[in-house]
């Protein structure tokens, strides 16, 4: 059954002659005739009743302009919602991320989004980086900001921002009273770090900015969790400047003074997705970033 001919039969009745609706909507007789047709075939009745007065409607005629009348009006809008999806304006982005979006960088630019983008919700998701790109190709994500990616046609990226790396100690750490702290002074410590399951994104990070020789204890854990331990004095670990401004009680919080002491993250899309509520998610970022 085909939309228009339902529309046609609505006009008809509403001018309540065929000829004076042809009239008005500067469409031929013959084409409400055809559509009239059609519909009293499909429903094996009759609709309309006509004669050279007009257009009287029937039982079951009257029975489908007080249906069609709402039908119309929800096809209308569904027929909208569509054409907003379809241009990305409304609709969910899923977003996984390494670090929590608490960042002045992160939190400006989901703000900007909202203002923008109000009709699209966003959802986080938290993981590791190699979780990460296993999310993003089973499309559980839309978008991913991570680590810098290994070489991929598969994964387009962008830069968003780079963090600072500092050193998280207990509160009754020897190395407190420092300013700022080197890899050298931290060669005898353990490193907490946040480990899930076979995904050693994070401790593999750690050894390239420490070295291969760094002791290591991982957690199945929140960098919550890793904090309170830190708190406890079972070790130390690194943690970003958004992390350190947010503070954790017991903890305190140093810059690690190495050339490489900072963490770039970059956003990442699965390049061969076709998506609108995506695609204007990146656009937005790679404007965002450019006119920062």
């Amino acid at each position: 059954m085909r939309s228009a001919n339902l529309e046609y039969f609505k006009l008809a009745v509403e001018a309540g002659s065929l000829t004076r609706a042809a009239g008005l909507h500067g469409v031929r007789v013959s084409t409400f005739t055809r559509a009239i047709d059609k519909l009293e075939d499909e429903f094996g009745v009759t609709l309309l009743e006509r004669n050279h007065a007009g257009v009287r409607l029937t039982a079951a005629g009257d029975l489908l302009f007080r249906r069609i009348v709402t039908l119309l009006d929800d096809l209308d809008e569904v027929k909208a919602l569509c054409q907003m999806l379809g241009t990305g304006r409304r609709g969910v982005v899923r977003i996984g991320t390494l670090l929590p979006p608490v960042g002045v960088q992160f939190r400006l630019a989901l703000s900007v989004w909202k203002s923008k983008h109000p009709d699209i919700r966003v959802i986080f998701y938290e993981m590791g980086t190699r979780d990460l790109r296993s999310a993003l190709f089973r499309r559980r994500v839309d978008v991913i900001f991570s680590t810098p990616f290994a070489k991929s046609g598969a994964i387009e990226s962008l830069p968003f921002c780079s963090e600072n790396l500092m050193v998280a100690l207990s509160s009754e750490h020897s190395l407190h009273q420092y300013p700022s702290i080197t890899r050298g002074q931290l060669r005898n410590e353990t490193f907490l770090v946040q480990d899930w399951g076979s995904d050693h994104s994070v401790r593999n990070h750690y050894m390239e900015i420490l070295g291969k020789d760094v002791k290591i204890e991982t957690h199945p854990a929140g960098k919550q969790s890793v904090f309170a331990l830190v708190s406890a004095g079972y070790g130390v670990t690194l943690a970003v400047q958004s992390q350190a401004e947010r503070g954790f009680p017991g903890v305190i919080f140093r810059p690690l003074r190495e050339s490489d002491a900072h963490l770039p993250i970059r956003l990442g899309w699965d390049a061969g997705r076709q998506d609108a509520v995506t695609g204007r998610f990146v656009a937005f970022i790679r404007d965002f970033v450019r006119q920062r």
